[in-house]
């Protein structure tokens, strides 16, 4: 748990299950060959200084790939924390239908012979290139928002690959995704 000790000496807390999604729900090529079953936790505290990759005062995430013929005794309900930073950090339960739709990446990054066409859309429509392009809300691949920079290029520190998103939380209320309880 990132939260062992804290100079206040509290204890630590519990890690938040934010998603658990299972291959036969989403397809994808994020797969690894001998895991289906996906699920992310957060401690649901701000952090100033998080493990490197991650953002600078949020909670720090966990990402756990899993055989769900392994899991053969499913908690009841996760366990509370014994503490949080904000409300945000505390998702709802809740369960979601995935479906498939068409992701794409940041408008200077698509072939230049489509540009047009979405300079077009953009100004008819009077929405922003980001808007148009990639989807907002929680989404498992696709394509980052870059709403505050340009793309960067983020390398795994092991290998050198490059790597892909793989899950979005979408972060405030202007994502039109409604999640149903």
């Amino acid at each position: 748990m990132p939260d062992e000790v804290e100079p206040a000496g509290r204890p630590a807390t519990a890690m938040v299950p934010v998603a658990q999604i299972f291959e036969r729900d989403m397809p994808g090529p994020w797969w690894p060959s001998d895991r289906d079953l996906l699920q992310i936790l957060w401690c649901p505290n701000e952090h100033w200084d998080p493990p490197a990759q991650q953002a600078d005062v949020s909670p720090i995430v966990e990402v756990r790939w899993r055989r769900a013929a392994d899991v053969d005794t499913p908690l009841e309900a996760p366990p509370s924390p014994s503490r949080h930073s904000e409300d945000g950090y505390l998702p709802e339960p809740c369960t979601l239908t995935g479906e498939l739709l068409t992701d794409f990446p940041f408008r200077e990054q698509l072939p230049s012979e489509i540009r047009p066409a979405l300079q077009e859309l953009v100004r008819r429509t009077g929405n922003g290139g980001d808007v148009i392009t990639r989807l907002a809300g929680w989404k498992l691949g696709g394509w980052p928002t870059w709403h505050l920079t340009h793309p960067v290029v983020f390398r795994c520190r092991t290998c050198e690959t490059d790597m892909t998103l793989l899950f979005t939380v979408a972060s405030d209320d202007e994502t039109g995704v409604i999640v149903g309880r």
